[in-house]
């Protein structure tokens, strides 16, 4: 219980970060954490899906998984009462992440997520959605503060089954298994190793924005200056760079 509850606030703590800061810990050749290579590993998502609350701000989690399909003859689901049992258990908060493994035509026709059901999903802890179809209820979902990352909204539901709970999914191009840290805000979800979340946000405590003003105007060798400071992926060290 101690482990959980410890995790916990470095969860938190993540969220007062932006999602460039922790790709760029979790990166490898970044001198951060050295995780994921940006070409190699599916550890972020792709442009597919979209954050719909951005005034939620950053959100971090842990994984519950769910892949969903069509119905099949002869093959018994498990239960979304069995999800809710899932979710439950978990560390909190959680990050409910679902493929939906549907023809592509339906998969962006069907809903498979909405109010009622994620109504309970919010009262055992889950504050965050990913999933790679589409979904509806979302102004609902809104108000329950259910931060959402889908392709988009719909009006009708699914006919889908659950294939399987707590495996590893694919959504966006980014591969989850249970027990991950997901993060995500306006620019994207990326993963973390549960047991690399404090490391990271060590990492993160070191990077520091610069006070810039958008409206002050710039020559092109301040401009280079500043860039100079920044480095290849950082935003200027307040401290060690110099603001015209």
């Amino acid at each position: 219980m101690e482990m959980i509850q410890k995790e916990n606030a470095v969860i938190r703590e993540l969220e007062k970060y932006s999602s460039h800061v922790i790709a760029n810990c979790v990166q490898k050749g970044n001198g951060g954490a050295e995780l994921f290579d940006v070409f190699k590993d599916k550890w972020f998502t792709d442009a597919s899906l979209k954050v719909q609350f951005p005034e939620f701000g950053s959100r971090a989690g842990y994984a519950v998984t769910m892949r969903v399909g069509l119905p099949v003859e002869g093959y018994i689901p498990p239960t979304r009462a069995e999800l809710l049992k899932l979710i439950d258990a978990s560390p909190k908060p959680v990050v409910l992440v679902m493929q939906v493994d549907e023809p592509e035509a339906m998969r962006l026709s069907d809903s498979n997520f909405g109010g009622q059901f994620g109504y309970l999903c919010q009262k055992l802890g889950m504050e965050s959605l990913i999933c790679d179809g589409a979904i509806r209820d979302i102004k609902e979902l809104h108000d329950f503060g259910i931060q959402l990352m889908i392709p988009g909204s719909i009006a009708a539901t699914a006919p889908s089954v659950i294939y399987e709970l707590n495996g590893t999914v694919t959504v966006g191009g980014m591969e989850v298994s249970a027990g991950d840290v997901v993060f995500m805000d306006q620019d994207g979800a990326l993963k973390i190793q549960a047991k690399s979340v404090e490391k990271v946000l060590a990492c993160a405590k070191k990077t520091k924005a610069g006070n810039i003003d958008p409206n002050k105007k710039l020559t092109l060798d301040e401009c280079l200056k500043i860039f100079s400071a920044m480095g290849a992926h950082s935003e200027p060290d307040e401290e060690n760079s110099e603001q015209p």
